[in-house]
């Protein structure tokens, strides 16, 4: 004879049992994500790494380019400066009190330094600049390519404006009769080679557009970027 309280209790069990499978399963669910989401931004983090290292020459390149280019044209501006003052004309008063308390050599070495040095280190932020725009997630391609347009530009204008100086000071040797033949030849090749490494900075930052669009093209494809 069967008991009627088996037939009461049994759907109060399956119900039970049923919320609790379902209360595992959700837990479960709930899990999955998390443990991907840890992967995914673990192996993103691996790849923006791998980008950074792989455009380091590059970018590294891209400085060492700019940085020659300008020291070819502070050498000749040093020769025509140098050989304004032994002239005894005139010449700046930041630079002409660097001469009387350094003499004449150091003097204008060290006006030419502390110029430099404004020149390398906005260059390092641009280039430091470059490098973060290529790890961008969103809009990298927009990004980089304007930062490769402003570091060209940048240094394109210095470059200019320092060529632009240095034709001034010959032309005032010239019209105090003073030779100048020595300086106009070495702005002529000191020119030719600052423009040189500029152009070939200008590809180094081509080849580093292509380059890092083809490892964003693999790092896209792999498989821990997709899992």
């Amino acid at each position: 004879m069967e008991n009627p309280l088996d037939d009461a209790t049994t759907p109060l069990l399956r119900v039970r049992l049923s919320n609790k499978s379902l209360s595992r399963v959700w837990d479960r669910r709930n899990e999955i994500p998390q443990g991907t989401s840890l992967k995914r931004f673990r192996a993103r983090r691996m790849t923006l790494r791998k980008l950074v290292a792989a455009n380091l020459r590059e970018h590294l390149g891209i400085y060492l380019l700019a940085s020659v280019s300008n020291a070819f044209l502070t050498t000749s501006q040093y020769l025509a400066v140098s050989a304004a003052a032994a002239s005894y004309l005139p010449v700046d008063p930041g630079t002409s009190a660097l001469i009387t308390s350094y003499g004449r050599g150091p003097g204008i070495v060290l006006a030419l330094l502390l110029n430099s040095f404004v020149f390398q280190g906005i260059l390092a932020v641009l280039v430091v600049t470059l490098a973060l725009s290529a790890i961008v997630k969103a809009g990298w391609r927009w990004a980089y390519a304007f930062s490769a347009v402003t570091v060209s530009g940048f240094v394109g204008y210095w470059l200019g404006a320092k060529f632009l100086v240095i034709l001034e000071w010959i032309s005032t040797l010239q019209n105090n009769r003073v030779d100048s033949s020595t300086e106009y030849t070495s702005l002529f090749w000191f020119g030719l080679a600052a423009t040189t490494c500029y152009l070939a900075m200008i590809l180094v930052l081509r080849k580093s557009y292509g380059n890092l669009s083809e490892r964003r093209l693999v790092v896209k494809d792999s498989p821990q970027a997709q899992n």
